[in-house]
């Protein structure tokens, strides 16, 4: 081989190291932005899921306080009597008094 040559090969080798260690840093920023899609899509049907439930809840929340709900219990369990139409039976207490009673009861007030 001629002295020429020598030069020739190193940097023909180091140019063929060189793009396969390019190659192989390409191949694992692929295989993570692959990986990471994969997360993005499973926290994606997480979240909608998750939105899923929470809607039953509220609709289950609003269904068990309404107020015709409230009422019924009211009457049936707790023995209470609706009162909007009846001024006798109507009890009132003035927003005083009640801060008065909180005080000597010791409960703070809001």
């Amino acid at each position: 081989m001629k002295q020429t040559s020598k030069p020739l090969i190193v940097v023909i080798a180091s140019f063929l190291i060189l793009i396969t260690i390019i190659i192989l840093i390409v191949q694992g920023m692929r295989l993570k932005y692959e990986e990471l899609q994969r997360e993005l899509t499973q926290l994606e049907n997480i979240i909608k899921t998750e939105k899923t439930v929470m809607v039953g809840l509220k609709a289950n929340y609003q269904m068990l306080t309404a107020e015709d709900l409230v009422k019924k219990y009211a009457v049936l369990e707790l023995g209470l009597t609706d009162t909007t139409n009846d001024e006798e039976n109507r009890i009132t207490i003035l927003k005083s008094d009640i801060i008065e009673l909180s005080e000597n009861a010791g409960i703070p007030n809001e």
